[in-house]
Parts: C-alpha cells; sequence; structure tokens
C-alpha cells in the first residue's frame, strides 16, 4: 500500500494511475503545492539591501531594472525560477509578469514556464489599453485563455481608468481578472483621500469583484470589505512571509475564511510553499493571540485544494516525499510535519499534466546548471544597463 495525503487526511491506496517507471515505495504522495502569486522574473537579486527597503523603494527599482530588460532576460529568468518552483513540489503558479514593453516579453515568460515543467498561469500586468489588447490577442496563442488574467498591476501603478478598462475587456473576453489591492495602510489612506472610498468599495463599485477574480494581499480590509469578498465570490491570496519581511500588518485571514472566502497561498518572491503555510499557521495565531487559530490542516489545504479551486486548475498533479527523511522522522502525522518542518528540498518526484518534471529530487526537462548561468548573465547584464556598479567577481562560475 501507498500511503497518500488528501485534503489533510492521511489514507492508503493503490489507484494512483502513476507512471510505470515511478516507484512511490517509501514515499509519501501528495497533492501537488499551489503557488497563489509571485514575480518569476525575478529582475532584482536578493541582496542585505533590501532589509530596510520600504515597499515604494522596492517598486522603483523593480520598474527601473524592467525598463533594462530584455525578452530573453524574462525566459532566463523565468525559467530558474521555474526551476526552482517545481523542484519545491509546486505543480501550478501564478505568474504575475510586468512591465511588458515588448511583445516577445510574454511568450519568453511561457516559454520559461515550459522549460522547467511547471503548469504557469499568467497575469498579464495592465498599465495601459495597450496591455489589454495585447493580453487579447495573447489568450489561447501565447497562453491558454483559461490560465491568462488581466491584471492591473496596484491602485499605486494603474489609474481608476485603467482598472476600468480591465473590467469592460474581461466581460468581452471572458479573461479572468487579478490584481494587488489594500496592501498597505498608506495605500487605504490614499484612496479614500482620492476617491472617498477605501480600496475593495472602489473595486466593488467598478465592477472589478466578480467569481473568477483574485485579490493578492488584502492585509488592510474591514468587515464591510470582508463581506464584499464573500458575496462576489472573490478568491484571495495570502503571502504571509511577505507581509512580516515588509512590515505589512497581519491579514485578516480567519475572518474571510469564517465568512466563506476562499484563501490560498502565495510566495512573492520568498522560499517555498512550505515556509508560507507554517508562517501562515504562526502569523494568525500571533495575530489571534491564540496558537493554532489557523489550524495545520487549515493552512494545508490553502497550499493544495484551496489554491488549486482560487486558480481554477483542475489537475493538482502530484508530489512525493521520503518518508524516512530524518528531517520529518518519525512520520506520525505526515500533515503536521510537513507543514512544520518541510522544506523544497525533501521533494523527491513531481508530476505535472502526467508527466514527472522532477525524479529523485532533481529536474527532468532541463539542466539546472544551465539554467543558473543564463540567470546569472541576465541578471549582469541588467545591472550592467542600469547603470549599476557590478563586481568583479559578480559571475555565475562562482564555487
Amino acid at each position: 500500500m501507498v500511503t497518500t495525503v488528501r485534503d489533510g487526511t492521511v489514507a492508503e491506496a493503490n489507484d494512483l494511475n502513476l507512471p510505470a517507471d515511478l516507484s512511490v515505495a517509501g514515499k509519501v504522495v501528495l497533492p501537488g503545492l499551489v503557488n497563489g502569486h509571485d514575480h518569476l522574473r525575478s529582475l532584482l537579486p536578493f541582496t542585505r539591501r533590501s532589509d530596510t527597503s520600504a515597499l515604494a523603494d522596492l517598486i522603483e527599482a523593480g520598474r527601473l531594472a524592467g525598463t533594462a530588460a530584455t525578452a530573453e532576460d524574462y525566459r532566463a529568468l523565468t525559467a530558474l525560477a521555474s526551476a526552482r518552483q517545481v523542484l519545491s513540489g509546486i505543480v501550478s503558479a501564478v505568474d504575475h509578469v510586468y512591465p511588458l514593453h515588448d511583445e516577445a516579453m510574454l511568450r519568453a515568460v511561457a516559454e520559461g514556464h515550459a522549460e522547467a515543467g511547471l503548469r504557469g498561469q499568467i497575469a498579464y500586468g495592465v498599465s495601459s489599453a495597450i496591455d489589454l489588447d495585447r493580453a487579447a490577442a495573447a489568450a489561447d496563442d501565447v497562453v491558454p485563455a483559461e490560465r491568462l488574467y488581466l491584471a492591473p498591476v496596484s491602485l499605486r501603478q494603474t489609474s481608476v481608468a485603467d482598472y476600468r478598462a480591465s473590467v469592460a475587456a474581461a466581460e468581452r473576453t471572458g479573461l479572468r481578472l487579478y490584481t494587488h489591492i489594500a496592501e498597505t495602510l498608506d495605500e487605504v489612506e490614499r484612496c479614500q483621500a482620492e476617491h472617498g472610498l477605501r480600496p475593495i468599495e472602489l473595486l466593488h463599485g467598478i465592477g472589478f469583484l466578480r467569481p473568477g477574480t483574485v485579490l493578492v494581499h488584502c492585509v488592510q480590509v474591514n468587515d464591510r470589505e470582508i463581506e464584499l469578498l464573500a458575496e462576489n465570490s472573490v478568491s484571495v491570496v495570502y503571502c504571509p512571509s511577505n507581509h512580516l519581511k515588509l512590515a505589512k500588518g497581519f491579514a485578516p485571514v480567519l475572518a474571510m475564511r469564517d465568512a466563506g472566502v476562499r484563501v490560498c497561498l502565495g510566495i512573492d518572491g520568498m522560499t517555498d510553499l512550505f515556509t508560507e503555510m507554517r508562517q501562515a499557521v504562526y502569523a494568525q495565531g500571533s495575530a489571534a493571540g491564540r496558537p493554532g487559530a489557523l489550524t495545520t490542516e487549515s493552512a494545508w489545504r490553502m497550499g493544495t485544494t484551496d489554491g488549486s479551486a482560487a486558480i481554477g486548475d483542475n489537475d493538482p498533479g502530484l508530489i512525493t516525499v521520503a518518508a524516512d527523511d530524518v528531517r520529518l522522522a518519525p512520520l506520525v502525522d505526515p500533515v503536521q510535519a510537513l507543514v512544520h518542518r518541510g522544506s523544497g528540498p525533501q521533494v523527491r518526484d513531481v508530476l505535472v499534466d502526467g508527466e514527472l518534471v522532477v525524479r529523485d529530487g532533481a529536474l527532468v526537462k532541463a539542466d539546472l546548471a544551465e539554467l543558473t548561468e543564463r540567470a546569472w548573465k541576465a541578471t549582469r547584464g541588467i545591472a550592467e544597463r542600469t547603470g549599476k556598479e557590478v563586481p568583479a567577481d559578480w559571475n555565475w562560475q562562482q564555487n
């Protein structure tokens, strides 16, 4: 018999329909993990300079880097990040991509996902009418329409007029909507000063809230806004590590879930979904002043089945971990162990759309060293083109 975990429960089953050449003896079989929000192109290298950077500073640095990036940079950086995703057990991810100033960039992103075997959904960052036209043209050409969102970046970077235009475009094309919203107190205060409404109220008023819409963050929302999210069947992506790092506050996840809002998890530039699961448990417990306020099983569902439902992904795939991994042993309760002790490197196999993309901890479809070299070159090139001083030893041959 094979030990499996589904919906937070443990069972034994032999009906997994696995590839004939995949052995799961001595392993725990799990549903694939779902990352509801990320920016996989990683235009900014991860350095200690970001430790005290405000969100506005990071946004501006990312904007400058984006203007210097090429389509090949997008492909290289996306491919390496997609490799990190699948190696850590993520089967599906929503990649919020902007700026897209070159028509080849969107195709480059989709190709980067495919190189590693990630089932990527693309949230096309909207900042002008031309973005809406390009996104509509890409549906079922560059990426299947059911995996493409019209995604105004945020109220900080996209006008309300472009939000309205996105709603109209969604009605014409049937594409879903996606955005960052209610991320900081400053955003809420500015929205109230300019429009007389809080961010979620503003989106509701222009018809942005609808079944299939995905909102990222929702840290600063009140009870009435939570009611609007529930009434309109909107899904929310909670990114606990990102919120903690940037001191955004504690999203009212418990209240949203109690109201019937589907909440899933996003990595948003951090580590992996196992980390986000336990950060969700710990952060929500701290916010409530009560350990276990968000249960381990709830966090597990947020990273798996709730994530699949939130982004409309009907094929969760599967992953395996070794049952005798010393970091998990003794494996009395697999869900508890994985949420609180799990990490990406423990994943052994990943099956996406019936195809093995990770076998025994290694990529199947791509060479990791080659992906890393290309990403190094892209990062260095972007830095040089934006006038940054690049250390002489900053290269991909480092040991």
